[in-house]
């Protein structure tokens, strides 16, 4: 049987209908002018804004990589400290720690001479934040004295306003706030703790010489008298608180700045000097304790900034005096007159030619020992005082007043 071909069925074929004419699609529409302007304008506009704000951009940016390398390098040299107390380069880590803490304190001052008014500017002197959440710095009165305006400088470049929280003229103290982001403050230190010899850090910048590191010892602890000596260089009133004594290097502008210990913590304000004709240093220095200093920070704060006064006027015990006690050498404060109308001294029975030799539990070492004990203590507290008279001992109680403003 012959095999047959394979054969394909006729499958009709249909074909789509073409139409008739061309299919037409629709076009877009030609933007219109009005459109082409604000497009225009738009991209001037953002132009314009760019090039206006990019310096600023580029400056905080700047301001943010300085700010961050200085916190990063202070925090690295605290944690230098605290793992190794023993260390042979101790102060260089101190000062990189605290270096962020202190400040430049520039002012602003209008003076008149003659028919004209003179503004002068300049860096007068330093500053030390003690707290970073409100901005508060610490500084010295005769620094920021008669400002029109004064401004804080970060060693990273920035340059703020600040304000006057609170002063007090007594112990050329003084208190201002800034409102800035991305600040350190100094920890406090226990200037109770130190003693001669202890090594110490001044930080400021004196002569208008941003950041300036010097180092020393603590010569003494208590010093009641910086101000009665001749050659002092500073900007109010002898001062009826004790001071730190070292012989790191402090000069005009080291004023406000930091003393600090080998911590890195706050000892005192460095405020005064002795110094030789040419106003620079001698090796004698004086600051503020960080006790007092804090004591009279907390009182600005609160908004009430008293000192404690008897009203006696008191010199030195004499030889004959310190005999008749049977001292060994001359102790305690003689009163040799009374002050105002009302003197707490005078009301609580001390009499003239009285010797005071203890306040409370202290003894008394000199006059100024005593008004500095007296300066601290607190108005309307009673304290005991034992007195020497007509070879007796006495002890009386006397309330402790307000030390008049004008003292």
């Amino acid at each position: 049987m012959s095999e047959q071909p394979f054969q394909v069925p006729d499958i009709p074929l249909e074909l789509p209908d073409i139409p008739s004419k061309p299919q037409t699609f629709p076009q877009e529409k030609p933007v219109s002018l009005q459109l082409r302007i604000l497009f225009i304008f738009g991209c001037v506009l953002i132009i314009a804004v760019m090039l206006f704000f990019s310096p600023k951009i580029a400056q905080q940016i700047a301001y943010a990589w300085n700010i961050g390398a200085e916190r990063a390098k202070a925090d690295v040299a605290r944690q230098f400290l605290a793992e190794h107390p023993y260390s042979q380069q101790r102060i260089a880590w101190v000062a990189n720690a605290v270096a962020p803490n202190v400040v430049g304190i520039r002012i602003i001052t209008t003076t008149r001479r003659g028919n004209l008014d003179f503004v002068d500017a300049g860096l007068v002197g330093s500053g030390v934040i003690v707290d970073e959440q409100n901005g508060y710095i610490l500084t010295n009165y005769h620094v920021i004295e008669n400002a029109r305006d004064i401004y804080v400088r970060f060693n990273d470049g920035r340059e703020i306003t600040a304000r006057i929280v609170g002063l007090d003229r007594l112990v050329d103290f003084a208190v201002l706030q800034i409102d800035a982001e991305n600040i350190q403050s100094i920890p406090w230190g226990d200037s109770t703790q130190v003693a001669v010899g202890d090594q110490v850090v001044a930080i400021g910048h004196p002569f208008a010489l941003q950041q300036t590191v010097t180092s020393g010892i603590i010569s003494a602890p208590e010093r009641y008298h910086p101000s009665q000596t001749q050659g002092i260089r500073r900007g109010t009133r002898p001062v009826p608180y004790a001071y730190l004594q070292t012989d790191a290097a402090i000069n005009p502008g080291n004023s406000g700045g930091a003393l600090v210990d080998m911590d890195g913590k706050l000892i005192g304000i460095c405020t005064a000097i002795i110094s030789a004709d040419n106003g620079g240093n001698s090796g004698i220095g004086f600051a503020i304790p960080s006790s007092s200093a804090k004591r009279i920070y907390d009182d600005i704060l609160s908004g009430e900034v008293k000192h404690g006064w008897i009203g006696v006027r008191l010199e030195t015990v004499s030889l004959f005096e310190a005999r008749q006690m049977n001292q060994t050498k001359p102790m305690g404060a003689s009163v040799t007159n009374f002050m105002g109308n009302r003197s707490p001294a005078r009301d609580a029975g001390i009499q003239r030619g009285d010797i005071i030799l203890r306040w409370g539990e202290t003894e008394i070492k000199e006059p100024l020992h005593l008004t500095h004990l007296v300066t601290l203590t607190k108005p309307g507290t009673k304290e005991t005082v034992e007195v020497f008279r007509s070879g007796e001992i006495l002890t009386l109680e006397i309330t402790v007043g307000v030390r008049p403003t004008d003292l």
